[in-house]
């Protein structure tokens, strides 16, 4: 990885920091009035890392960490905490960007008798 340390640190605070935050902020809030969703963007190099993609190889597995580990603990607040792992190149406006919307619709309707913590779009 010729990535500097600097630029990897400050893309693993805004991957795995930035949805921390974002968690943090929001579940308590629906822990209080027990229903909500968070879901978050994963992607294929969090499963497959990639040596040239080091440091968004990391940050997407944290992102896929970061869901599994509060999943269970959301849901016994009536909380459901997923993720959408992306596993396809998206472009504005395509048939994937439509999937993918298609993926995280999908896991907010789901009854809560079937809440999965992932789904993967891939084409």
């Amino acid at each position: 990885a010729e990535q500097p340390l600097d630029t990897f640190n400050q893309d693993l605070n805004v991957n795995i920091g930035g949805a921390l935050a974002a968690a943090q902020a929001s579940l308590n809030l629906m822990y209080a009035r027990k229903s909500g969703t968070l879901l978050l963007t994963g992607g294929f190099f969090g499963i497959e890392p990639n040596a040239d993609y080091l440091s968004l190889s990391l940050g997407k597995a944290g992102i896929r960490a970061l869901t599994a580990g509060l999943f269970e603990s959301a849901k016994t607040h009536n909380v459901h905490v997923a993720t959408v792992t992306v596993a396809a190149f998206v472009e504005p406006e395509s048939e994937e960007a439509v999937g993918i919307a298609k993926a995280f619709w999908d896991l907010h309707n789901q009854k809560a008798s079937n809440w999965t913590a992932e789904v993967t779009y891939s084409r």
